[in-house]
């Protein structure tokens, strides 16, 4: 089912119009497909895509995030070992 066709559903559903910018046209440009409006891509593509984009845009968030848990696990147990002296 297109995103276009899940707004109109939703919209229905919830008995108010969706915002301005959900319902504006967003051209994604895909090397399999070309450029297509997201509104008329199907769900499943939409998801894949997505998934696609957040890999490619969020892995220096990531390997941060990974950094600063294993500094806090480190600061933790040395917290842990003075604490027990």
């Amino acid at each position: 089912m297109k995103l276009k066709k899940l707004l109109e559903i939703n919209q229905m559903c919830e008995e108010r119009k969706a915002p301005w910018d959900v319902q504006e046209s967003y051209t994604y440009n895909s090397k399999t497909s070309g450029k297509t409006d997201i509104l008329n891509m199907d769900i499943i593509h939409f998801v894949r895509a997505f998934k696609l984009l957040n890999k490619q845009y969020n892995p220096k968030v990531e390997g941060s995030l990974h950094w600063i848990s294993d500094r806090l696990t480190g600061l933790a147990s040395e917290l842990k070992e003075y604490t027990d002296e």
